[in-house]
């Protein structure tokens, strides 16, 4: 039998800030961790990527040892979810609120303005969370 087998680099990961929890999965091993996001903390993201890295070691010596092979690695750009016209960039946001883009970035970490983060570390917003904050938060000026 000719085995199959990768090295755990080879095989993607999806990386994501979602409520606050910072997410690492990988979906051909269907192997997940989550713990609460802490901005600060630099090492944080690095630190969950190894440890995903490791089970995904210790998933294809499981296979190997079973005399199994493991899976074809997915193509990266198969799994990134599309963004579509309902989202914002950070700059989109900070011209509709008028503010700055740090400003826009502050809210999203504090939870008041719901973001995802794309493969590349960019934040998107969605328009109708971001229309939501603006009637909460905006008092309409009057006309005079």
């Amino acid at each position: 039998m000719n085995h199959r087998l990768f090295s755990p680099e080879k095989y993607p990961l999806i990386v994501q800030v979602i409520d606050h929890l910072l997410m690492v999965y990988a979906p051909d091993f269907d192997y997940r961790v989550a713990e609460p996001y802490r901005a600060n903390d630099v090492g944080q993201t690095e630190m969950m990527i190894l440890k995903v890295r490791r089970e995904i070691a210790s998933k294809i010596h499981q296979l190997k040892f079973n005399d199994s092979d493991a899976p074809e690695p997915s193509k990266g750009k198969d799994l990134v979810p599309r963004f579509d016209a309902d989202t914002l960039t950070t700059f989109e946001v900070a011209r509709l609120l008028r503010v700055s883009q740090d400003t826009v970035r502050r809210l999203g970490e504090r939870g008041e303005l719901f973001f995802q983060t794309t493969p590349g570390g960019h934040r998107r917003f969605r328009r109708d969370t971001v229309e939501d904050y603006i009637l909460k938060n905006y008092r309409h000026e009057k006309e005079v």
